[in-house]
Order: C-alpha cells, then sequence, then structure tokens
C-alpha cells in the first residue's frame, strides 16, 4: 500500500525495487541509526526475510519515504488494532539528512489518522536517547510510561519510554 502526501512518497516495502531496498538495509545498519535500534545490525537475509513476511501481515506496514528522487528514511506504522483504532509508529532517517525525521512523522500521522482513521499513534523509543525524546515531545508526543529494563544491548539492560499522540481532528 503506497501513499502519496505532501510531497512525499511513501514505497510499501514490499514493493520497493532492489536498489531501494539495499538503502533501506544501509539506513538500518548505519552506526548513527543501530545504535538506537533493538538489534545492532541486521543481514541482507534477514532483511528480505522481514520485508517477505510483510507481504502477509496487515498490521504492520513499512514504508521507504521519498521526496523527490531523494530518500528521506524509514516510517513505519505497526500492531495496528483496528476495534481500539491505534497502533505504533517508527522511524530512521537516512543518516546523511538533518532534517528528514520531521517529515517522515507528518507522512506518517497523515497515514495513521488520515488514511487508517486511528484514534492515538503510540511509539517506544530508549530513554538513553534523548535526541529522539526531545523531537517527539516537540511534536506534541505525551509521554506514556516507561518499561523497566526492556531492551538487551551491550550487555546492559535499558528502559524504554512510551510516548503517545492523539487524532486531534476527529
Amino acid at each position: 500500500m503506497n501513499f502519496y502526501t505532501q510531497d512525499i512518497y511513501a514505497i510499501d516495502f514490499t514493493q520497493m525495487n532492489e536498489q531501494d531496498s539495499e538503502s533501506v538495509l544501509n539506513f538500518r545498519n548505519h552506526p548513527e541509526t543501530s545504535k538506537w535500534m533493538y538489534s545492532k545490525n541486521i543481514s541482507k537475509e534477514s532483511h528480505l526475510n522481514f520485508i517477505s513476511m510483510l507481504k502477509n501481515n496487515s498490521t504492520s506496514y513499512y514504508w521507504l519515504m521519498k521526496k523527490a528522487e531523494v530518500l528521506l528514511g524509514v516510517g513505519s506504522i505497526t500492531r495496528i488494532n483496528s476495534t481500539h483504532k491505534h497502533a505504533y509508529l517508527g522511524i530512521y532517517k537516512n543518516p546523511l539528512l538533518k532534517h528528514a525525521g520531521k517529515e517522515i512523522l507528518k507522512c506518517l500521522e497523515h497515514i495513521g489518522f488520515k488514511e487508517f482513521c486511528l484514534h492515538t499513534l503510540h511509539l517506544e523509543v530508549l530513554e538513553s536517547n534523548q535526541r529522539a525524546i526531545i523531537f517527539y515531545e516537540n511534536h506534541h508526543y505525551i509521554y506514556e510510561g516507561k518499561l523497566l529494563d526492556f531492551v538487551l544491548k551491550n550487555n546492559q539492560y535499558e528502559n524504554v519510554l512510551i510516548y503517545g499522540k492523539r487524532n486531534d481532528n476527529e
């Protein structure tokens, strides 16, 4: 399911060409991205298996975000609950770009709130990722709670914070 909104083309992972798929894997495994992920690096095989699995999953969508021919990064809406009208979003931007996160977030909010008619969007962020926390708070995401010792990275447990935002246009 592809979307075009606000000059951004959101290309469904299951419809990417090989070159775009390779770019996504490179973004994901870049040190500036992978240090904030739950797992450090993923193999090409795991990446391709993940994309294949998405073809049969109606509760998780991942998109490569493009503006003109510039690859902004990746956005996702996952754990979609159509009964309660909520889901989780995720972002990782092209590590070579400065302010792509804002554009990706706006596109995801449009898809989540307008296209999927969701009431709330939630996200998880490592407590140590202060830059992302400030980013989400600046975009009106509200702190909802903390998952203690939720992720084991480099032989240490890390807390994860949960943030959320309501659809104010319902």
